[in-house]
């Protein structure tokens, strides 16, 4: 989050302009710009809470305020998006990268949204361009939202390169474990599939999702023994997940 100024150096200049070497506007300035960012700070905390109302009240008066403020301008387009108004959201996005085009948290988020809205490309350029800044602390996470973009466009061989880069950067990575374990399936290595499966088990508890992967994996290579432990744990611990009715749609499926 970005750094608020020090309000009680500011106070002091508003009364002291001259001492201060700056003008009145420049003060008026400086105080609409530490107003902004405060109003982007109870606009975020709203925002977590879920008290969306007031997280568009503050936000959108901080950008008033603050036009030039890229955190404030991604909250926006977190906010936006989750109130259904694409547009919007993708304006603020834009400017946000604008603002701060170096910042690779603002690409990676301009990326996850662009997937969700079906706009591939761009989304996978994102966030490589997230992946890109060496200092950046959580490029398996923009890799593996660069793959997901890659699969959701129809290029299992790209996503499955950025899971496996990943993967090199984070070996215990369960996300991207699971990824593989479902680009393995789809490509029909199964027992590559199954390898990458039982390696996500090891760090996280499965749950419907990769129970589902389970259930297909072990049916395809033909071990009815564990497929059917994997729909029994998917049936009794998850049974109202869409995985589930999945898994229920597809035994209906196969039933003469």
């Amino acid at each position: 989050m970005m750094r608020t100024a020090n309000r009680l150096a500011m106070i002091v200049c508003a009364g002291m302009v001259t001492a201060c070497g700056g003008s009145k506007t420049v003060v008026d300035s400086d105080q609409r710009g530490e107003a902004g960012r405060l109003n982007m700070q109870l606009g975020v905390d709203y925002y977590r809470q879920g008290n969306l109302p007031q997280a568009k009240e503050k936000l959108e008066r901080s950008v008033e305020q603050d036009p030039r403020n890229a955190t404030t301008h991604t909250a926006l387009g977190l906010l936006y998006d989750r109130l259904g108004d694409v547009d919007k959201a993708e304006h603020h996005f834009d400017r946000a990268v604008s603002l701060d085009p170096k910042n690779p948290e603002i690409h990676n988020n301009f990326a996850v949204f662009l997937c969700r809205h079906g706009k591939y490309a761009r989304g996978e350029k994102e966030a490589l361009a997230a992946v890109a800044d060496p200092l950046y602390t959580s490029p398996e996470a923009a890799l593996l939202n660069a793959g997901q973009c890659a699969r959701s466009g129809g290029n299992i061989e790209l996503a499955e390169k950025h899971f496996r880069r990943a993967l090199a950067v984070k070996p215990r990575f369960g996300a991207g474990l699971l990824e593989m374990a479902d680009v393995e399936l789809r490509q029909k290595n199964y027992l590559s599939a199954r390898a990458f499966l039982e390696r996500y088990s090891v760090v996280e508890k499965p749950g419907p999702t990769a129970l589902w992967l389970g259930v297909r994996i072990e049916t395809a290579l033909g071990n009815r023994a564990l497929a059917g432990d994997y729909a029994r744990n998917l049936r009794n611990d998850f049974p109202t997940s869409d995985e589930a009715k999945a898994m229920l749609q597809s035994e209906r499926g196969q039933r003469p």
